[in-house]
């Protein structure tokens, strides 16, 4: 309720605004305030969309390493094996993990099929992110063919290939001193990303619970002020 989800249409700019709020800008030109805005971009993105916040603050997000990731969706008549997790320190594999969805999932879910997961994680910069869907489909099949020996590409229902450069954030010595907070030079510009959770690893529990905390503590510091324009999520 009172809810409005835009697709489609990405924030190219965030900036100080009239009145204490934050003024953002959309591809499309259009212009909003806001009372109120987090900011879950990858740290090395938000200095391009503020670049008003302060130098400090900008090396500080710059200075955080990544992994990005390559990962295939392969949908299958059966499976490879009966584990949910393979994790692979083979360098000589295209993948880093089999992940076997279908393992700890009934398969009458995938229609009877197999669903596999094989993600590889990797540098931002790394070549391999410029491939193409069939070059990386090839290499990674290849490597199906390598690890199973009675797999065979005949088997391949679906094979989709997704791509992120920016994933898993990663802890470095004095990470957490170095950190930059998640309340900005902006006033109303809060940054929260899977950058901030320093006590554990990356997953769905870890970043519901960074969420949560962070809205806690904006609800905390803001309820006494009188709501003004709206607030809003990116």
């Amino acid at each position: 309720e009172n809810v409005r989800i835009e697709t489609g249409n990405a924030v190219t700019n965030l900036a100080p605004g009239f009145d204490a709020q934050v003024s953002v800008t959309f591809e499309n030109g259009r212009r909003e305030l806001f009372d109120q805005v987090v900011l879950t971009a990858p740290a090395p993105v938000v200095p391009r969309l503020c670049p008003q916040l302060s130098e400090s603050e900008k090396q500080r997000l710059n200075s955080i390493q990544y992994l990005g990731i390559i990962c295939a969706s392969v949908l299958l008549k059966k499976p490879l094996a009966d584990y949910y997790v393979t994790n692979i320190t083979d360098f000589g594999l295209p993948f880093t993990a089999v992940i076997e969805m279908s393992a700890l999932v009934k398969r009458e879910q995938f229609g009877g099929n197999a669903l596999v997961y094989l993600p590889k994680y990797l540098p931002p910069d790394d070549p391999a992110f410029s491939l193409s869907d069939d070059e990386i489909t090839n290499q990674f099949l290849r490597g199906l063919e390598s690890m199973y020996p009675h797999f065979n590409r005949d088997q391949v229902l679906g094979f989709r290939i997704s791509r992120a450069r920016h994933v898993f954030a990663l802890s470095t010595l004095n990470y957490s001193q170095n950190l930059p907070p998640k309340q900005t030079s902006i006033p109303g510009l809060h940054i929260v990303n899977s950058a901030h959770i320093v006590n554990g690893t990356l997953n769905v529990n870890e970043t519901v619970q960074l969420a949560e905390r962070a809205v806690a503590s904006m609800l905390k510091n803001h309820q006494a002020q009188a709501p003004r324009a709206a607030e809003a999520v990116y």
